[in-house]
């Protein structure tokens, strides 16, 4: 049995990569919301929106219910971002708007030097 040790290897840095992108606007848009959130914060939020937004929507598939399974979803991810920043459902609304704003703002200006995003997941 032979174990592809690189495409493991590249599949960690693809994610770390992903993660760490990914997590750079909502650590801007949690600092609009609140100046005390840091980038370590907005890591493990992502992670873990990743992770709910992920059980939520295959359990929902899993019974034939996959719309509903992306808004109760969402709003898991919304959770999630109202318990690690500290903030009310306003508030975490706000940080996940801005954040994919910020995220598209990023995706076309790295599109002018012909890095693509979608790329990078």
């Amino acid at each position: 049995m032979h174990i592809d040790l690189h495409g493991i290897i590249g599949a960690i840095i693809v994610f770390l990569i992903a993660w760490i992108f990914t997590s750079i606007p909502v650590w801007l848009a949690s600092k609009a919301v609140s100046k005390e959130n840091s980038f370590g914060d907005a890591l493990i939020a992502t992670l873990f929106a990743f992770i709910v937004f992920t059980i939520i929507t295959f359990i929902f598939g899993f019974i034939g219910l996959p719309r509903i399974g992306v808004i109760v979803g969402i709003i898991g991810i919304l959770a999630v971002f109202k318990a690690i920043f500290e903030t009310g459902w306003l508030g975490a609304i706000a940080i996940a708007l801005l954040a994919v704003i910020i995220y598209v703002i990023i995706a076309f200006i790295l599109g002018l030097f012909g890095i693509a995003v979608a790329h990078l997941f």
